[in-house]
């Protein structure tokens, strides 16, 4: 019998008003009954392109940030369907090597701002590309996700961190709560073979999975810090990935600390560990007064720790035998490297502190080291992407926790700026929502308030079954066509 796909009711969730980044964000049965947006939001994420033989013509000056993922297919010849017109797509010529770089918490205003000249010149020695069409809440691990699969958090499924589903608590990437598309490891697996070496890497265990295949090879290895031991390892056993940042400070010598912060030295500033106190000192210019980390710290030490296993695994990779080897055959590779640590300082010290604004030196210092020796890994061979996800988004949480408990209503403020009323009925959920986005409004809190009974009334209608057309009629809803999809792979 002759088979069609049609889909039933399709209705429009613009009818509501809703704006579009929130629709893309918007994800039914996770994304929450309430969020917040802040009325000023940046628009600073770009790219920086390294390994210019493989692109041509002009390269525009934005582009969407669903397009990384299309920008590596195409250099690689690996088929997606969107073309990218400013890339050469020579398979007899492909790159050996990817490599992919997310720094969270820092958008270009950041760069000017806060003058880190180390980025700044970055941006002005590579080909510089605006990343637009950001969908909404921009959590950090929602943003890697989108870049890693090209595409929206209302197809991949995550909205953030963490959400409630059926009431209850739940994160992302425990268990099968994987993204449900694809993403750039899997098609290099997938086209290349189990020899395609994956690595990712973060302080986030969620990044480091975020970027790795959804069915691990024997040369995928996602690389975390785990704050307990204070060490990188990998889920998929390879001893020479593994580092220790206690074992490291042992032996630490003043030529590693140069490496990665000569920089900061050279604008008159100093980064120095003392071991007899177990933590750094920095000072970002001569001008600036001293800020100490503690190693001690669990957010302290990630900042530090991702930078050194950064470093040691770059090393590694240029004289292992073995993964020296891998990156050299005539095999694609893919690392991706996703720095998360310093959105941990600016949520723990504020994005105003002295810490947080000493951690953005610090990091701004060992970028260009980092980029450069990615580069040398495969000469010639290469292509790579450095992003800034952008500067951060903060908000009072304490006003929005005064409004709830004026109203007496029961939900949790951990999920922010997603809010949750899993005891009210629907028609109650939509009541305390209009109550609270009127009361904000009086409190001139500086914030959106947003329902989304109204996308989740529309999701029922516009996306609750797909029928197929034949001799037979079967629906099948949209949950079992993304599990189909998970089983094509």
């Amino acid at each position: 019998a002759a088979l069609g796909l049609g889909l039933l009711g399709l209705a429009s969730a613009n009818l509501y008003g809703t704006p579009a980044e929130i629709q893309n964000g918007y994800f039914p049965g996770r994304s929450g009954d309430v969020i917040f947006m802040p009325g000023n939001m940046p628009e600073d994420t770009y790219m920086l392109l390294f390994g210019s033989s493989n692109f041509n013509g002009e390269i525009p000056k934005s582009v969407s940030i669903y397009s990384v993922k299309d920008i590596v297919s195409q250099v690689f010849g690996m088929t997606t369907g969107r073309d990218v017109s400013f890339v050469e797509d020579d398979i007899f010529n492909r790159p050996k090597l990817n490599f992919l770089v997310s720094l969270h918490g820092v958008g270009m205003d950041t760069v000017r701002e806060h003058n880190l000249q180390n980025l700044y010149a970055l941006s002005g020695n590579h080909p510089k590309i605006a990343l637009e069409d950001i969908s909404y809440p921009r959590t950090p691990l929602s943003l890697s996700v989108s870049v890693a699969t090209g595409e929206m958090p209302s197809t991949h499924g995550i909205v953030g961190e963490a959400w409630q589903e059926q009431g209850q608590h739940t994160e992302a990437f425990k268990g099968s709560n994987h993204a449900y598309v694809a993403n750039i490891a899997d098609l290099m697996t997938q086209y290349f073979g189990n020899e395609s070496l994956a690595i990712s890497v973060s302080s986030s265990e969620a990044e480091a999975f975020a970027f790795a295949p959804h069915h691990l090879t024997e040369n995928s290895f996602p690389c975390f810090y785990e704050q307990k031991s204070k060490s990188f390892s990998s889920t998929n056993k390879n001893s020479e990935l593994n580092w220790s940042l206690d074992a490291t400070m042992k032996h630490v010598g003043n030529s590693d600390v140069d490496e990665l912060w000569s920089r900061i030295r050279y604008s008159g500033g100093d980064v120095f560990f003392a071991k007899q106190s177990n933590s750094f000192t920095v000072r970002s210019s001569s001008s600036a007064s001293p800020v100490h980390f503690k190693l001690e710290d669990p957010v302290d030490s990630s900042l530090f720790a991702e930078l050194f296993y950064v470093k040691y695994l770059i090393k590694k990779l240029a004289t292992s035998t073995k993964l020296q080897k891998q990156i050299s055959d005539n095999v694609p590779d893919t690392i991706s490297i996703s720095f998360r640590s310093l959105r941990g300082i600016g949520e723990k010290y504020g994005y105003e502190s002295k810490q947080y604004l000493a951690a953005l030196h610090v990091v701004d210092s060992a970028m260009p080291f980092f980029c450069k020796k990615l580069s040398e890994l495969a000469p010639q061979s290469f292509v790579g992407e450095f992003i800034l996800m952008g500067s951060p988004v903060s908000m009072d949480v304490s006003k929005i926790s005064q409004q709830i408990q004026h109203l007496s209503l029961s939900s949790d403020t951990k999920y922010l700026p997603s809010l949750y009323f899993n005891d009210l009925k629907m028609t109650d959920r939509a009541h305390a929502c209009q109550t609270l986005r009127m009361s904000m409004d009086v409190e001139s809190s500086g914030l959106k308030t947003f329902c989304l009974h109204d996308l989740e009334r529309a999701d029922d209608v516009s996306l609750a079954s797909v029928k197929i057309l034949s001799t037979d009629t079967t629906v099948v809803t949209i949950e079992q066509l993304k599990k189909f999809q998970i089983v094509l792979w």
